[in-house]
């Protein structure tokens, strides 16, 4: 009676709670950062209630080149990432080419590596001391480009692969042979194929384009590299030196973060536009499915030779920079005798390092269970027929939530949760690891709703209902009967949960507690002091650790979790 009278009180209560907490992590703080823009007194900052003071003095000089610059490299970063994404998914999806896996996995690792990452790999590749410069090959040509904005795109670019590959890669492999054998028997060439088919799948590029434009001028990780040693102004280094600076400039920011989220509204729109322009219906339930075209010898060396290019120039580069950087004598030639792990050993008389690692994945691993829950939770929710106003208004927050730069949230929480009435309410948590914590999980929630969105409506409800009819709460329905279904949906969706916020940059950067020192702040610190070798090998140590326990985690699911789970679930993901 006891248990059924607490469900019942779950059941009650539970959406109540979820939309507080919604509230709480997500709403508050993104409101009260842009309506910051227009009305500084409302936040202490200002003696205007209304003003459009700070949009006059955002809206010139540097401030005004970086959010211009932003712009445009994001467009050129999307066009140039989902060209090479339309490439990789035509070749691993309509190909016999070899190591399939392999490539699947070499771009799951792209998706995993944070930019600033990939930035600081190539950055020591080309650099004095780095790997080029200790071949005699060094040219201050090629830093100084690399510092402006072709390197900065080419950054966004490979950062922007995975997400651009996966809108498009599922739609070319959904779509049959038919149209290119129509094409064909008419006489078309390869052109004419590629004509007649690019069309169908404009849906899925222009998804890609979106996803990456705005993931590119969201990115503060690159700038954070790149920005402090380039004359290439940038919003979102712009917005940070904004806020880091004494005496701060919030309206500044405001603005700012205001114009980063405007700009992925007005492509979003456009997006929308223009798929209701016309129909791409091209599936049906008659839709042949697609061959893979047989290589010949030659085509299959070329295919890998491409691939190779690709995934060097993506992923080798910078890791082979990074590592080589880590590992050289500074300055020396490269040589066996030059090699050494000073760097590596020199991270043990790091200060705090190993509180670094020790707090940020505590708190990667905390966040990937707060967020799968309430991720699975939206899912559901988003997932059932017939959705009203609330579920409307839920989808519509989360998908802004997307659209929303991670340093504008982070700059969210310092108004919201600095406010003297707060205070005055006994309220006092900005400064602790709540906070962050918070903000961890607001960045987290939308992406981890998106990965279990689809599994979630493939369960149906009468599975549930039959779990109740045998006996079982609603609790227990879910845990008995739908999560063997989900399990390796989950165990991803939490696993990227982990990786992301690990490796996490900007709320780090502006929420740590004082005394606290998340990873990504500690390697940032460590390179800012001028110390390549030892920010390197700390980059390489946190990404072992991030990859290894995604490594491990997929290993002890294997062969630990229950075989119905395995069974049951392995068609799901």
């Amino acid at each position: 009676m006891l248990t059924r009278w607490l469900g019942r009180l779950a059941e009650f209560l539970g959406w109540p709670i979820f939309w507080v907490v919604l509230v709480v992590v997500l709403l508050v703080p993104t409101a009260c950062f842009l309506i910051l823009a227009i009305s500084p007194r409302l936040f202490g900052q200002g003696s205007s209630w209304f003003t459009i003071s700070a949009f006059q003095q955002a809206l010139t000089g540097v401030t005004l080149q970086g959010m211009a610059d932003s712009l445009v490299v994001g467009v050129l970063a999307a066009l140039l990432a989902v060209t090479f994404a339309i490439v990789l998914a035509w070749l691993l999806q309509r190909t016999n080419v070899s190591g399939r896996r392999v490539w699947s996995i070499s771009i799951w690792t792209i998706l995993l590596v944070p930019s600033y990452i990939i930035a600081v790999g190539w950055q020591v590749m080309l650099g004095q001391g780095g790997l080029l410069a200790s071949l005699g090959l060094y040219s201050a040509s090629y830093t100084k480009i690399f510092f402006g904005p072709a390197g900065y795109t080419l950054i966004l670019a490979i950062k922007g692969i995975p997400f651009a590959y996966f809108a498009v890669a599922g739609s070319i492999s959904a779509l049959g042979s038919s149209f290119e054998d129509a094409a064909r028997v008419h006489g078309g060439g390869r052109l004419s194929t590629l004509r007649v088919v690019i069309p169908m799948v404009l849906p899925s590029i222009f998804a890609g384009l979106i996803v990456v434009f705005a993931e590119s001028i969201a990115d503060f990780g690159t700038a954070a590299v790149i920005a402090p040693n380039a004359h290439f102004p940038i919003a979102t280094y712009n917005l940070y030196v904004a806020l880091s600076s004494y005496p701060a400039n919030f309206g500044v920011a405001a603005v700012i973060g205001c114009m980063l989220v405007a700009a992925v509204a007005v492509a979003l729109m456009l997006q929308k536009r223009f798929l209701k322009s016309r129909s791409y219906a091209v599936l049906g339930g008659r839709m042949r499915i697609a061959g893979r075209s047989r290589l010949t010898r030659r085509g299959h060396v070329m295919v890998l030779g491409v691939l190779v290019v690709i995934f060097f120039v993506a992923l080798g580069v910078p890791i082979i920079g990074a590592l080589v950087s880590s590992m050289l004598k500074p300055f020396a030639t490269l040589s066996l005798h030059n090699f050494t792990l000073s760097a590596y050993r020199g991270l043990f008389s790091v200060s705090g390092l190993g509180g670094s690692i020790g707090f940020s994945f505590k708190l990667a691993v905390l966040n990937g269970f707060l967020a799968l829950f309430l991720g699975a939770v939206i899912a559901r929710r988003l997932s059932k027929r017939g959705t009203t106003f609330i579920d409307r208004l839920l989808d519509v927050t989360v998908l802004a939530a997307i659209a929303l730069p991670g340093l504008v949230l982070a700059a969210g929480y310092i108004f919201a949760y600095n406010l003297p009435i707060l205070s005055g309410l006994g309220i006092d948590i900005y400064g602790t690891v709540l906070v962050l914590i918070m903000a961890y999980l607001a960045g987290a929630l939308p992406s981890t709703t998106r990965v279990l969105a689809g599994p979630m409506s493939q369960v149906r409800g009468s599975l549930l209902d039959a779990g109740r009819v045998h006996g079982s709460g609603l609790a227990q329905s879910w845990w008995r009967c739908a999560v063997p279904l989900l399990g390796p949906s989950l165990l991803w969706a939490w696993l990227l949960t982990f990786a992301a916020t690990f490796l996490e940059l900007p709320a780090s950067e502006l929420l740590a507690p004082p005394g606290t020192q998340p990873v990504a702040v500690a390697i940032l610190q460590v390179l800012g002091k001028s110390n390549i070798s030892q920010g390197t090998a700390l980059s390489i140590v946190a990404l072992l650790i991030d990859l290894g326990m995604i490594i491990v985690i997929s290993i002890l699911f294997r062969f630990l979790a229950p075989k119905g789970w395995r069974r049951l679930g392995a068609n799901v993901l």
